[in-house]
């Protein structure tokens, strides 16, 4: 039994998407005491072999094979799991859509660290043929600015970025504001690691 969130995920579908599916009787679930929804995995089954067949499906070979990315912006998200729940996430997801999954990179940093080596040991394997697709949980994990830059250059080697949770509901105006907190962020951290610096030297 899955969760709400956690279906949607796997579906590829938003959470408020779910719940009209659930009202109109396309997708069967489960009430806990809580009255919360639980989703068995036959339904999920289902309803993902009824879909129809996007542009990597019957493709052999390299084409269908996948590979993760995953990131958290701090090594605290990552000592509380954070980054192995996105990863497991992403790995049934890869299951469902009978996808083989060559490599899973990771990162603990930010997403305007343009430093980041899963990042670049994943723009580098792009380049070998090993894989069409990159999954990844939301498009922020994977950059925060020039999303579509970095998508536009895989293309060119024939791969896919897939980003299999989408927040539909975001207002243009609250992924600025996200944008502008992740700026501030990112420069107080190294004025923060300069001045540690300074004081070391001192």
């Amino acid at each position: 039994m899955y969760s709400i969130g956690i279906a949607a995920t796997l579906l590829g579908v938003c959470v408020k998407t779910l719940r009209r599916w659930d009202k109109s009787k396309k997708i069967a679930c489960f009430r806990t005491v809580g009255g919360h929804r639980r989703f068995p995995i036959k339904e999920i089954n289902r309803i993902l072999n009824r879909k129809e067949k996007d542009d990597i499906s019957g493709q052999k070979g390299s084409e269908k094979a996948c590979a993760i990315y995953c990131r958290v912006s701090s090594h605290k998200q990552n000592k509380r799991g954070d980054l192995d729940r996105q990863s497991e996430l992403l790995k049934n997801y890869a299951n469902l859509r009978d996808f083989k999954l060559i490599r899973t990179y990771k990162d603990v940093g930010s997403g305007l660290n343009t430093n980041r080596k899963g990042l670049w040991r994943l723009i580098q394997d792009s380049k070998k043929d090993l894989f069409s697709a990159i999954l990844i949980n939301y498009k922020d994990r994977l950059t925060r600015f020039g999303y579509k830059y970095l998508e536009k250059y895989l293309s060119e080697f024939n791969v896919k970025i897939i980003c299999v949770n989408k927040l539909d509901d975001k207002t243009p105006e609250s992924e600025l504001v996200e944008n502008l907190v992740a700026i501030v962020h990112s420069f107080s951290g190294k004025l923060y690691r300069l001045r540690r610096t300074e004081k070391e030297k001192k």
